[in-house]
């Protein structure tokens, strides 16, 4: 039995070393300065959580994003590529692009769905955002992406050999993406989605609200009236805009199934408007 709890937290290793880097790269110049160790052991303890929930739900789910791209068909496109170091390269870029298209639209529905945001605002309810940060999932929406992500990804063949490395290149993109650093990237801003262009949409101003939402590239958010482009010296506060706190690791791990409940009940308990006859809807 031991063992197999130690195997849920494989990996927890690699992601800590890995997040323990981007904290140092940030320490050097930092957005926020002074930041309480206390929020970024909090992250920590919560990656090890995360990783192992996520594990063991994977166990009794992950069989159904097989089922998923067979029942639709797929795989639906193959793409080739060549052997080398441009082929991996190409094969990152159509990747990562792809990649970006479907997690838009998850992310963004996190964003607009009240269902969703009741476990994503979990993510965003860390005011000190850092390195760690980018871990700082609830254990349920690696659930939400199997139909959202998983799936659709599942129905492109990327045949190709790429270097064990690439993943890691992928978590650290993730950790890249969410440090604590004063970076300007000048006219790449538009073209990378790095620090500052991703701390707008973690920012706390009205006027930065669904912002962002690509992981690799600003493109989708740019095609799809989203994008923020952030100026020179901006880097806001972190946080939403309710000021919501997640404040211990009882509600990290259960505020989302509190918020279901507190939905389901409003939505059952709204009145009907008499002048139209009409029910009252709460925004999904």
């Amino acid at each position: 039995m031991q063992e197999f709890f130690l195997a849920t937290l494989t990996g927890f290793e690699k992601i800590v070393f890995l997040v323990s880097i981007g904290l140092a790269i940030e320490y050097l110049r930092p957005a926020d300065k002074d930041q309480p160790a206390s929020s970024i052991i909090f992250n920590i303890v919560w990656i090890a959580i995360n990783l192992a929930m996520t594990n063991l739900l994977m166990i009794f789910l992950g069989k159904y994003i097989q089922i998923g791209i067979n029942a639709l068909g797929g795989p639906l496109v193959k793409i080739d590529f060549p052997v080398g170091v441009w082929g991996w390269v190409l094969q990152f870029m159509i990747y990562a692009l792809l990649h970006d298209f479907c997690y838009y639209w998850f992310h963004r529905c996190q964003h607009t769905w009240s269902w969703f945001w009741a476990h994503h605002k979990f993510h965003h309810t860390d005011v000190h955002m850092n390195a760690s940060t980018s871990f700082r999932h609830h254990w349920l929406e690696n659930v939400y992406r199997i139909p959202y992500i998983f799936i659709p990804m599942g129905l492109v063949n990327f045949n190709g050999t790429m270097p064990a490395l690439w993943f890691d290149g992928l978590l650290l993109w993730a950790i890249f993406t969410h440090m604590n650093l004063r970076l300007y990237m000048g006219p790449l801003t538009r073209v990378i989605a790095g620090p500052q262009v991703h701390r707008i949409h973690h920012s706390n101003l009205p006027e930065h609200k669904d912002r962002n939402f690509g992981a690799f590239f600003p493109i989708w958010d740019q095609l799809f009236g989203t994008y923020y482009n952030p100026h020179k010296d901006e880097f806001p506060a972190c946080g939403t805009i309710d000021n919501d706190l997640t404040k211990n690791m009882w509600q990290a791990n259960f505020g989302v199934f509190i918020d279901w409940y507190r939905l389901i009940w409003h939505k059952r308990a709204a009145p009907v408007t008499v002048a139209s006859g009409a029910p009252n809807h709460t925004p999904d």
